[in-house]
């Protein structure tokens, strides 16, 4: 049985490496940071893939990928109303996220750029998913902020941690609140051939 390509994720998320172990794809990570900043020229599903790229490209000369032929970048974007909530600066301006979700539906959307680096060829895919925090009382914020899951993630919250418990409904793939839809890296692996079935 031939093995797949092993696929670089320009992503340090342990959530996204967990998806990728899922769907049994080998890969390596190597990751920087990128500016993460909406200026408001482009559409938001636009910008998603556009951060997606952008992690792609900053990775592209190290060394630890000098042989690789596949990356893939993804970014999560989490809006309620007209603002996006990015990853908290700190403790507070994470109550100030989860407050402000509080009792209120929200949009999550990832943005997917995959690199073929033999065919120097993008490609790029987003899904969005719809989420309902039920009221949260100050207690139960509290309560959150302390496990720390608000750091380093977008919104503030994880849905597949102790958020679960916040969540009154959620319309569309749970993958794509976790920060990696499966179902579109399926779909955008298959079409540019990456070789799943050997």
């Amino acid at each position: 049985m031939q093995l797949m390509d092993t696929v670089v994720l320009a992503s340090s998320s342990p959530r996204r490496q967990e998806l990728l172990k899922q769907m049994g794809i080998p890969f390596i990570v190597c990751a920087e940071e990128i500016d993460e900043s909406w200026d408001g020229s482009v559409d938001i599903h636009e910008f998603a893939y556009r951060l997606a790229q952008r992690k792609i490209e900053r990775v592209l000369t190290k060394r630890l990928v000098r042989g690789s032929r596949w990356f893939i970048g993804a970014d999560t974007l989490v809006i309620c109303g007209k603002r996006i909530l990015g990853k908290p600066k700190n403790r507070e301006e994470a109550e100030t996220f989860l407050k402000f979700l509080s009792g209120k539906s929200h949009r999550v959307i990832t943005g997917v750029a995959l690199y073929d680096r033999h065919a120097n060829h993008y490609d790029y895919i987003s899904e969005t998913a719809w989420v309902r925090f039920a009221p949260l009382e100050e207690e139960e914020i509290r309560w959150y902020l302390n496990t720390g899951e608000w750091q380093g993630v977008a919104g503030g919250y994880r849905i597949q941690q102790r958020a679960a418990c916040f969540v009154e409904t959620l319309r569309g793939n749970y993958s794509t609140v976790m920060g990696l839809p499966i179902r579109s890296i399926y779909v955008i692996l298959k079409r540019n051939n990456y070789p799943f079935y050997g």
